[in-house]
């Protein structure tokens, strides 16, 4: 027998090792995957308010990481991840309601109602919750335009490329096309061009007709007294 054939290749004793790990250590690693998921949820909440749909993107992003960093390692399920984030929510820890809450705390005054849907929308807010937040906005529209416009610029435009800048901070804000040109003054016109008053009178004074009423100014014409 050839003393090569008493060992086993590479391939059979690394399916070996992967085939003699007992279950109870697989248990042990979906438990540790699972609380260092846990563990980042926690830090990303006691930073802020997050959404349900915005944590599990960002959980997501994290398990997707710690996967590159170390291959070998199983990468939680996105069901476990969804069982994490359902976990803190039953415990108090993640809501969407709260979330919505914040997100009209911090845009009341600085932004449109519609706006203000648009961030919860993206954000994963069911249109219940965010209906449910939306109740407690008060706000004029034209009048938190308004004062927007008044603390972000104060004063008409110089011209009309500025107005437009203006116009377009309305309309990245929810509001109106309408509402804008209302609020932002419009541009004063350019001053005329200085003119030389000595040339200004120069030109008012009328033209000559030397030269054109003369008999002898045609170039054919002959003075009668060379016959």
């Amino acid at each position: 027998m050839q003393l090569s054939l008493a060992f086993p290749n590479a391939s059979t004793a690394r399916n070996n090792r992967v085939m003699s790990t007992p279950p109870d250590q697989d248990e042990r690693d979906k438990k540790e995957a699972a609380q260092k998921l846990r563990n980042k949820a926690l830090r990303l909440l006691t930073t802020r308010e997050h959404s349900r749909e915005e944590l599990l993107r960002k959980l997501a992003q994290a398990k997707a990481r710690r996967a590159r960093q170390d291959a070998q390692t199983a990468a939680p399920a996105k069901d476990e991840i969804e069982r994490v984030v359902d976990d803190l929510a039953a415990q108090g820890w993640q809501s969407d309601d709260r979330y919505a809450e914040a997100i009209v705390r911090r845009l009341t005054g600085q932004a449109s109602r519609r706006y203000i849907e648009d961030k919860m929308a993206q954000a994963g807010i069911k249109k219940d919750v965010a209906k449910a937040a939306m109740e407690s906005l008060e706000q004029d529209e034209m009048e938190v335009a308004t004062a927007l416009w008044t603390r972000r610029f104060g004063e008409a435009p110089a011209d009309d490329k500025e107005r437009q800048r203006q116009i377009r901070f309305l309309l990245s804000r929810g509001f109106h096309l309408g509402d804008a040109f209302k609020i932002v003054p419009k541009a004063p016109p350019p001053p005329k061009p200085a003119v030389d008053e000595r040339e200004s009178s120069f030109s008012r004074q009328p033209r000559s007709s030397f030269g054109r009423s003369r008999p002898w100014g045609r170039k054919n014409d002959r003075d009668p007294s060379d016959e």
